[in-house]
């Protein structure tokens, strides 16, 4: 899927047992976010699904104070890969939480107002550190 500028690529696991995925899709639609929906082959459980897509931090954002209301779990979202961001529900956070997860370690959200705060801020670190690395081999 091709990111567009100014857009972060995520990767969105629902559980349709939960119609979680139903939920997602709705959000996504009516944000007119792009996004494909697959089946999670491989992940645990097997029955998630994968929603693949691009949105703007403001997009983005906005979908996860969303999810956060609409699941029954606590959300979790991982920024600590270099291919975007992965968003799950998790039942070992307490519905209504956001944790975001970055290289420097774990942040806790409990207001929708800190949410985008932290993904800008997790984005950024991950940003830097990947500037930082060697891009080739060493002489």
């Amino acid at each position: 899927m091709v990111v567009a500028e100014g857009e972060m690529s995520f990767h969105l696991f629902t559980d349709p047992a939960l119609d979680e995925t139903g939920q997602a899709e709705r959000l996504l639609a009516d944000a007119e976010v792009t996004h494909r929906t697959l089946r999670a082959h491989g992940s645990v459980p097997l029955g998630d699904v994968l929603i693949a897509g691009s949105a703007t931090l403001t997009a983005l954002t906005h979908l996860i104070v969303s999810l956060r209301r609409q699941f029954k779990r606590g959300i979790l979202v991982d920024a600590l890969g270099s291919d975007g961001l992965v968003v799950k529900a998790d039942g070992s956070v307490p519905r209504g939480l956001v944790i975001i997860r970055t290289p420097d370690g774990q942040i806790e959200v409990r207001e929708a107002e800190g949410i985008g705060q932290a993904i800008a801020g997790a984005i950024g670190g991950r940003a830097q550190d990947q500037q930082a690395s060697p891009s080739g081999p060493s002489a």
